[in-house]
């Protein structure tokens, strides 16, 4: 269980921070539009702290999916560099699989299921992954941290 707590307390960051990583590539204004995106994501669900056990998880994440949501909305307004747009929409595709991993990181961590909640997990960190191979393609600078 310990075990799933350390992974489960990362997954939500680790999907916040890539969330943002779509739009941030191409030019530089692009990158720092995005970058300035990022930047604002990160300190909001940072401001969240940090869950201790799934109950805190759930919360978070619940708190987290307005935050996500939001912050999509403002990358996917970004325009990308023509030579990028295929790229963006790949992770901004992958942004909604963030989200869907997050809604089931909450789904299993307030249903208390703690072999979902690590298996789902597992699949964030893959699915982020993913989206961060994307983020350093475009050439992100903020957004492929995690």
């Amino acid at each position: 269980m310990g075990d799933t707590v350390v992974s489960v307390r990362r997954a939500p960051f680790l999907l916040l921070v890539v969330a943002l990583a779509a739009a941030c590539g191409g030019s530089k204004s692009y990158a720092s539009k995005a970058d300035t995106i990022c930047k604002k994501f990160t300190k909001q669900t940072s401001a969240l702290g940090r869950p201790t056990d799934m109950m805190e998880l759930a919360s978070v994440a619940d708190k987290t999916l307005p935050l996500l949501d939001q912050a999509a909305k403002q990358l996917a307004a970004l325009q990308p560099p023509p030579d990028k747009r295929a790229e963006a929409q790949q992770w901004l595709a992958q942004l909604g699989v963030l989200r869907a991993d997050l809604r089931e990181i909450r789904d299993k961590a307030k249903s208390g299921d703690a072999a979902g909640l690590a298996t789902v997990a597992l699949k964030a960190q893959q699915d982020n992954a993913k989206a961060n191979d994307l983020g350093r393609s475009l050439g992100f600078k903020v957004c492929d941290k995690n």
